[in-house]
């Protein structure tokens, strides 16, 4: 019988090579983030794209600085573990397998403070009543 390799030099989580297909287990805590503006990503700190951060706040305001957007609404999905598949040669994750949620935030952008707000569901999309956004609760 053979042993699966796990490799534990990410420091974030482990890649598991020799499964078919190849997975990544995070054991830190990652993002799930959806915007109103119709994108969304993994924020998973310390790897891949977001090696030289763990500041989700920042991250976003400069994404939102880049996009010159005036009205943006946030979802944030804040996961405990999470476990996707990754192509190991680029280390870019694919599809999300299984996670555990601790909780989810949600964010306004204020475009006169240049900051996120929180704020609860029931305040998202007021003035828009026509918006495609479907947060689920």
């Amino acid at each position: 019988m053979t042993e699966e390799r796990k490799i534990e030099k990410f420091g974030v989580g482990n890649l598991y090579p020799d499964r078919n297909p190849p997975e990544f287990h995070f054991f830190s805590s990652c993002i799930d983030v959806e915007m109103s503006d119709g994108d969304g990503f993994t924020f998973t700190p310390f790897f891949n794209e977001f090696k030289d951060t763990d500041d989700i706040d920042k991250y976003l305001e400069k994404y939102i600085e880049d996009k010159k957007v005036e009205k943006l609404d946030v979802r944030m999905d804040f996961m405990t573990w999470s476990h996707y598949y990754i192509n190991p040669e680029t280390l870019e994750l694919e599809d999300f397998i299984e996670g555990d949620t601790n909780y989810v935030s949600y964010w306004v952008w204020n475009n006169e403070t240049k900051k996120l707000d929180e704020v609860d569901t029931n305040s998202l999309n007021d003035e828009d009543e026509d918006d495609d956004v479907d947060w689920e609760v």
